[in-house]
């Protein structure tokens, strides 16, 4: 029986159907939050064309927002405990139909200072999302932060494919200006959403004890391993977005438009892996299950460029569910490790510190070890010894502790 003075919990799904104009400003954050990274690759050959850009200024446009994912990370947790979760996410999303805006404006150095402006506006949102996420939707944060995983994904995706046609009719600088429009419709659904939740979303940051009062997060063995989820995840797939079609070139043989198709696929069934979480979260409390699925995912795919790299159409379809369902485990564990909405948002800043960082290293030590060797085997060994430790990391996080 339920004391009389406990009150009873909601329903399942309570929760969504009380916060739906909040859910709506979430998930559409969450399309805006890798949009401005992927709109470059399909016109980059236009920008280079037009700009003059040498091959390594043409790499920052695509490196500069993953830099701001792990440097800017604490400074991001910090804004949000200063002016709230919810009026940063908004000032985030302001400033980045701006930077959106401004990069098309002139030559390299406006294009690349616009493209800083736009990492650090959705490094802002990738560390207050949880935060605001755990504070707003209770025992639903997991299902909710594995459907913005999924819009995080299909942003991109979308994005990538809508990007060439749109310049076939507006120039690549409308085409990348046009789609800041999507971060102004999520600012004003942000702002129509702050008015029905003032205490999560108002000027005073998330309640609870002072952060001076708190465990450190840098002692906290639940929390590195929360960080080494995501570190060795974002490892695995920018090594794979970087390397994968000149792998299949040299060890099954494939042309440029292969390795871009098998590029595309990679990147495409990551919607469906990312889809796969809310399912999971919302049916099983425990998360280590979910974690050893992630990392056997990555295994599949490793070991079967190393074993049959001919048969690449599915080992690019697994890779890609493998990277979907794994940046939703590495979002979900930070949520539902963090005992409040503003420890979250701390975990949050220390596990994309940590986790980009390793990430933005991966393709670089593949590229090291593959010179040496003269070949890809030595690579991949080094992939799938990643995947292990992913293994290991997701079973450490999943342990059911409450940090904060």
């Amino acid at each position: 029986m339920v004391p009389a003075s406990r009150p009873t919990p909601p329903p399942p799904g309570a929760v969504l159907a009380e916060n739906r104009l909040l859910l709506a400003a979430v998930l559409l954050t969450a399309l805006n939050l890798r949009g401005a990274i992927a709109a470059v690759g399909p016109v980059l050959g236009e920008i280079r064309s037009d700009l003059g850009l040498s091959a390594a200024t043409a790499g920052l446009l695509t490196t500069l927002p993953v830099l701001c994912f792990a440097l800017l990370a604490p400074a991001s947790a910090v804004l949000g405990r200063r002016v709230g979760a919810g009026p940063a996410v908004l000032g985030s999303l302001l400033l980045l139909a701006a930077a959106q805006g401004l990069r098309v404006l002139d030559g390299a150095p406006v294009l690349l200072a616009g493209t800083f402006l736009a990492g650090a506006a959705m490094t802002v949102g990738n560390v207050l999302l949880p935060a605001v996420v755990k504070g707003g939707f209770g025992r639903q944060a997991g299902t909710v932060t594995g459907l913005y995983t999924a819009g995080l994904v299909a942003g991109a995706a979308a994005t990538a494919a809508l990007t060439a046609p749109l310049g076939t009719v507006l120039g690549w600088r409308g085409a990348l200006a046009v789609e800041g429009l999507l971060a102004v419709a999520g600012a004003g659904v942000w702002a129509a959403a702050a008015r029905g939740h003032g205490g999560l979303l108002g000027t005073a940051g998330p309640a609870g004890r002072p952060a001076a009062g708190r465990p450190g997060l840098w002692r906290s063995p639940t929390a590195w391993a929360v960080a080494a989820v995501l570190g060795l995840q974002s490892s695995l797939y920018f090594s794979l977005t970087a390397w994968l079609p000149t792998v299949l070139a040299d060890r099954a043989g494939t042309d440029v438009t292969t390795g871009s198709l098998a590029a595309s696929l990679f990147q495409a069934t990551g919607i469906v892996g990312s889809l796969l979480v809310p399912a999971v979260v919302a049916r099983r409390p425990g998360q280590t299950g979910l974690a050893l699925t992630v990392s056997a995912l990555w295994l599949v795919p490793v070991g079967g460029l190393l074993a049959a790299p001919g048969a690449w159409p599915v080992w690019a379809a697994v890779a890609g569910v493998a990277q979907g369902a794994g940046i939703g485990l590495a979002l979900v564990l930070v949520v539902l490790r963090s005992a409040d909405a503003d420890t979250a948002a701390r975990l949050s800043g220390m596990s994309q510190l940590v986790g980009y960082s390793v990430g933005a290293a991966g393709p670089v030590a593949v590229g090291a070890v593959s010179g040496p060797t003269g070949g890809w085997t030595a690579p991949l060994v080094l992939l799938v010894a990643l995947a292990v430790g992913l293994a290991v990391a997701g079973v450490l996080a999943a342990r059911p502790v409450r940090i904060g």
